[in-house]
């Protein structure tokens, strides 16, 4: 069962938006269902092409994204997969259709220089608003292939980062889908653990973590 946002994510690939923007609250059923619909995406536009699939680091991106993808059940039924760990690919095969999709960490401003030169025919961010902005700007540069998408996940910040005031609020001037997600957009969460987070989190966090508002952190005051 999957909910009626999440549907919206699978559809994507088939509107005119060049970019998917889905932004919200923790556990709300974002990253899982992008990474699928990102895999079928490519296989039934792309064959023998690269995309990127990026993180904070190379190590959360195989953790949050490769390893729950090749766990699915659905994948297995589906899909040859090979991980060639040392190279960080994840190979996808579909019948003649094979795709490669090469992981990357976005952890500091050094990181644009480990994707610079490349060219993909599409690349997932994964918590794009803790990537460094030269990073996020390289690899939508190097999304050169024609058809090529780009796909953003992301929980809130302040309403100052700049990954808001640049591609959220200006998503329509973009070509970008943006789609808000809160918990009960996630239908695989338990009532209990929903109520469980509501009663962990309090101001910004609350606001940020459960509703999925880009909030600010009132009365703190950094360089």
């Amino acid at each position: 069962m999957i909910s009626r946002k999440q549907a919206k994510i699978l559809a994507f690939p088939y509107t005119n938006y060049d970019a998917l923007i889905c932004d919200g609250a923790v556990r709300s059923g974002k990253t899982s269902i992008m990474m699928w619909a990102f895999v079928q995406w490519a296989t039934e536009n792309f064959s023998g092409q690269r995309f990127g699939i990026c993180g904070k680091t190379v190590d959360s991106c195989v953790k949050n994204i490769v390893v729950p993808f090749t766990s699915m059940s659905l994948t297995k039924e589906r899909y040859i997969i090979r991980w060639r760990r040392s190279d960080k690919i994840l190979e996808v095969r579909r019948g003649a259709v094979t795709n490669y999709f090469e992981v990357f960490g976005g952890k500091d401003e050094g990181s644009a220089a480990l994707i610079q030169g490349l060219t993909l025919a599409g690349a997932l961010l994964d918590e794009v608003a803790l990537m460094p902005r030269s990073f996020v700007e390289q690899a939508v540069a190097r999304c050169s292939v024609r058809g090529s998408k780009l796909w953003f996940n992301c929980n809130p910040e302040g309403p100052e980062h700049w990954f808001y005031k640049e591609w959220i609020e200006k998503a329509e001037s973009r070509g970008a889908l943006r789609l808000h997600f809160t918990m009960g957009d996630n239908p695989g969460l338990p009532p209990e653990i929903r109520q469980r987070y509501e009663r962990l989190y309090t101001g910004v966090f609350y606001r940020r973590f459960v509703l999925g508002e880009w909030a600010a952190a009132q009365g703190l005051v950094y360089d």
